[in-house]
């Protein structure tokens, strides 16, 4: 039974990350099981096994992109111990090309796209972002607590840097010419450092 669940642990990610890749080429309606099978050179049973269908698959790739960027916040190397210095820091990440290129933004409309239907995705899509903002509010409680840092409101202030961040990728991707992408950049990581000192 051990040996199951650690053979499950390292496929389904595997899975996981190959639909993704299928939904960047045929979207999530052109997307199935048959096709991350084919990519993978497997038998469209064991994805079956792991699954059981396209919905329930949908649903785990929402949880494992919500574990991805766990894993990039808490990986992150914030190398001070000062608290306002280790919060321009955290901005500078949330506005780095690695932040940025997490995901795909065409996979990521797919899938948002797929949750105005389907309640279940709907549902684990807001768990994402509430685990998102619950990462930044830890940080935020943790630099208010040393007493260097006033943010009157850190939930009010994750809230608004979530849709900040979120704002900034889709715009960037659509209106913000490359030789202008740093100095945009800039400009947002000033902005929502406001925000924060402003909070």
């Amino acid at each position: 039974m051990m040996k199951k669940r650690q053979n499950a642990e390292l496929r389904k990610p595997d899975i996981l990350k190959n639909y993704y890749q299928v939904i960047l080429k045929e979207g999530i309606e052109g997307a199935s099981i048959a096709k991350v099978a084919k990519k993978m050179k497997i038998n469209p049973s064991l994805i079956i096994h792991y699954f059981t269908n396209k919905d329930n698959m949908t649903v785990e790739l929402v949880d494992y992109m919500s574990r991805v960027y766990n894993r990039l916040f808490l990986d992150m190397k914030i190398e001070t111990s000062d608290p306002q210095k280790r919060l321009d820091r955290l901005v500078e990440i949330f506005c780095s090309d690695e932040w940025y290129n997490n995901t795909d933004l065409s996979g990521d409309y797919s899938i948002i796209s797929l949750s105005f239907r389907n309640k279940k995705v709907l549902k684990h899509l807001q768990n994402m972002y509430e685990e998102y903002v619950k990462l930044i509010v830890k940080e935020l409680e943790t630099a208010t607590a040393t007493g260097k840092v006033k943010i009157a409101d850190p939930g009010r202030t994750a809230e608004l840097i979530v849709s900040m961040l979120e704002g900034y990728r889709h715009f960037k991707h659509f209106f913000i010419d490359e030789s202008a992408s740093e100095s945009y950049r800039q400009d947002m990581m000033r902005t929502l450092k406001n925000i924060i000192k402003n909070g």
